[in-house]
């Protein structure tokens, strides 16, 4: 399956244009492949078809044999980490240093509050997956 803008999902939460959470992910079949990063860090997730959860930072520690080959999960998280980063300003190092544009007009189809804070979903994107794996990744962040 390839992974296109069209056929995966964005989370993008953000503190006064600051990113908090920033995932992507895509449903094949009914396994969840997606890329997440933000304060603190950021990884990779899997949930097979039993909605199991592993979070890693590589692809290959994830049992996906539905899914192909590891070559087509490269294929499918390199397009997800991609993804991800079109929302990601970074410095010469690949340091994220803020919101790129992309990201900033999706946000801005969004209100924040008064603290400046927002959360933000595409069409059929799920906070789901944020409660499911917010105590394995590495970001200093998580939902209540």
């Amino acid at each position: 399956m390839e992974i296109t803008s069209e056929n995966s999902h964005r989370i993008l939460i953000a503190l006064n244009d600051e990113i908090l959470v920033n995932m992507v992910y895509a449903e094949i079949n009914e396994e969840v492949c997606g890329a997440f990063s933000g304060d603190g860090g950021g990884g990779l997730f899997y949930f097979n078809e039993d909605h199991e959860a592993t979070v890693s930072d590589d692809f290959g520690e994830f049992d996906a044999p539905l899914l192909g080959d590891y070559e087509d999960l490269a294929k499918i998280y390199l397009k997800l980490e991609k993804l991800r980063s079109d929302f990601e300003d970074s410095d010469d190092d690949g340091n994220v240093i803020g919101i790129s544009e992309a990201g900033l007009e999706f946000l801005n189809n969004y209100q924040s509050d008064e603290n400046g804070y927002a959360e933000c979903y595409s069409d059929g994107a799920s906070e789901d997956f944020i409660y499911d794996i917010q105590y394995e990744w590495n970001l200093n962040f998580s939902l209540e």
